[in-house]
């Protein structure tokens, strides 16, 4: 999120205690919209999840340019 700190609402806490944004001094309280963030950032991590798995079954099947892969077939 940039230089914007995260902070979620601490297991056990006061219900009125809601998560914050906070940067450089500045603290954003998110008491009416936390859940929905980490809902958000739930979906960001799994995406990211998902194209590292998938960028890594890719990986063997990459080859620097001007080469071919696979077998050669002759006839």
């Amino acid at each position: 999120m940039g230089k914007w700190t995260y902070t979620p609402v601490p297991a056990g806490s006061a219900p009125e205690k809601g998560a914050t944004l906070r940067c450089e001094g500045l603290e954003v309280d998110l008491h009416y919209s936390s859940s929905v963030l980490e809902d958000f950032l739930d979906v960001v991590r799994r995406i990211q999840n998902e194209f590292n798995r998938r960028s890594q079954e890719a990986a063997p099947f990459r080859t620097p340019a001007g080469e071919c892969s696979g077998q050669m077939f002759r006839e």
